[in-house]
């Protein structure tokens, strides 16, 4: 079954590293805080009330991050590099979901 505790523990080494995402727990469930560029005034938030919508709204994060991390924000992924960022992300769910 996934929890929020699952989520968290497979996405911990990634939050500890990526500064412009936070995961802030609130009586009504997660908020995922992207802080974005330092240009930005205001930060985007999503509000995840089950354990599947932080998935999701993590896995999203991950995905441009690692796209980013690969292209340096200069240019558009390849058919390869944009297969490997899937397979990376796919992995990431695998681990949510084993008990």
């Amino acid at each position: 079954m996934l929890t929020f505790e699952k989520v968290l523990e497979v996405f911990n080494d990634f939050l500890s590293q990526d500064k412009e995402c936070e995961v802030v727990m609130t009586r009504r469930g997660y908020v995922v805080l992207d802080w974005g560029s330092p240009q930005s005034k205001y930060p985007t938030a999503e509000r995840c009330g089950t354990p599947e919508e932080l998935l999701e709204s993590l896995l999203s994060t991950y995905d441009s991050e690692l796209g980013v991390r690969i292209a340096h924000g200069q240019r558009n992924l390849t058919e390869e590099e944009t297969a490997e960022v899937k397979a990376q992300c796919e992995l990431m769910r695998g681990k949510c979901m084993c008990s």
